[in-house]
């Protein structure tokens, strides 16, 4: 609408980051046991059967996250008109701070949705159908998404899970020449090609090549290294590779201004075009859920660079790492993706300093209850 591309002009000198990747509704069962090829099963309760929804999804996450801290963030979508599209749009508009003014929904679209089946010692199954989602390919995303893209995005983030490639490398190659892009390659690329069927293994290299910012996890790291550099001698010699070593060659080959591996406990490991080093995590007394960590690191260290700009200098690099860690942190210590009121109380501090209205409405929320 044009009162919203009008609003949207109003603060478009500081930009949005604008964020277009996996959406989705998990729907949890408990069961009794997880059934085999060709058995029947059963729900741990039979008069209950659903036991909850839960909002998330690798870009969904790290846009909540970085909005919390303060970046201005839309979600780029196509969504059904249907119930869990409905929550996933009520829950960014009311709990995540997240804009919805570029989602498409249609009753013609079917919104992603994840089943998963946990028995009682925590073993699960998870069945996905990546819906609407699996039609954002090169054509869908001009046709669609172009005019943001190319006049709101000061950073344009996407990822290798869920969107078809050829999606992946249009929303980066029509992102504002001066947007600073971002790729998260959140599954290895063997299960983006193969189980995912997102594209070919050539479509996968031209998109890690086409992003500013490359956001691996070791795993997918090390098998794309593999991919781009088959005479490194094998999966067990990367493996064994120091994790500062797998972002410089992933730097070099991909041409990316900036590589951030995560590593889990073992922190992160950063490279920039003149300074490569990793950053332990402050070892945690209890870990709640790391589920989406790597999506709240991702949205620290874009908060970060939106607040500060690339990373120049050494010091600017340990800066970076160390606050992206804390982000990724504060999510292993509550339940769920994205954040909520005890993220917010953890992350007090930093929320002032990157989100100062968002600080003064939590306080005011605070003194009233």
């Amino acid at each position: 609408p044009n009162t919203m591309l009008m609003l949207l002009f109003l603060f478009s000198h500081r930009g949005l980051l604008l964020g277009c990747g996996s959406n989705v509704v998990d729907k949890f069962f408990r069961v009794r046991a997880l059934p085999k090829p060709g058995e029947k099963g059963f729900f741990a309760d039979p008069n209950r059967i659903l036991e909850d929804s839960v909002v998330g999804g690798v870009t969904l996450n790290h846009l909540a996250w970085a909005a919390l801290l303060g970046v201005p963030s839309a979600l780029l979508a196509l969504q059904g008109d249907d119930p869990s599209g409905r929550l996933i749009r009520r829950a960014l508009e009311n709990d995540l701070n997240v804009r919805t003014d570029f989602i498409q929904a249609s009753d013609k679209f079917t919104t992603a949705e994840s089943y998963v089946f946990v028995q009682a010692d925590g073993e699960r199954s998870i069945i996905m159908a990546r819906g609407a989602t699996s039609l954002m390919d090169a054509e869908a995303v001009e046709a669609r998404f172009g005019e943001p893209l190319a006049k709101y995005g000061h950073f344009v983030s996407t990822e290798i899970s869920q969107v078809p490639h050829s999606g992946v490398l249009k929303l980066l190659k029509l992102a504002n020449k001066n947007a600073v892009t971002i790729l998260d390659l959140d599954v290895s690329p063997s299960v983006a090609v193969n189980e995912a069927g997102l594209g070919t293994m050539d479509d996968l290299i031209q998109c890690v090549k086409a992003a500013e910012i490359l956001k691996p996890a070791r795993h997918a790291a090390e098998e794309l290294l593999l991919v781009l550099m088959p005479n490194l001698g094998g999966a067990d010699a990367v493996a064994s590779m120091p994790a500062t070593d797998v972002v410089t060659h992933l730097r070099d080959v991909c041409g990316s201004s900036l590589v951030a591996m995560t590593s889990g406990s073992d922190g992160c490991a950063l490279a920039t075009n003149n300074e490569v080093l990793r950053v332990p995590v402050t070892p945690l007394e209890k870990v709640t859920d790391a589920t989406g960590a790597g999506d709240a690191f991702l949205g620290g260290l874009i908060a970060h660079v939106y607040a500060h700009g690339m990373p120049r200098t050494k010091d600017d690099l340990v800066s970076l790492g160390s606050f992206a860690n804390r982000v990724g942190a504060v999510c292993c210590q509550i339940l769920g993706a994205v954040p909520n009121d005890e993220a917010r109380r953890m992350l007090g501090e930093q929320i002032a300093a990157y989100n100062p209205s968002a600080a003064t409405r939590n306080e005011t929320e605070g003194r009233k209850k």
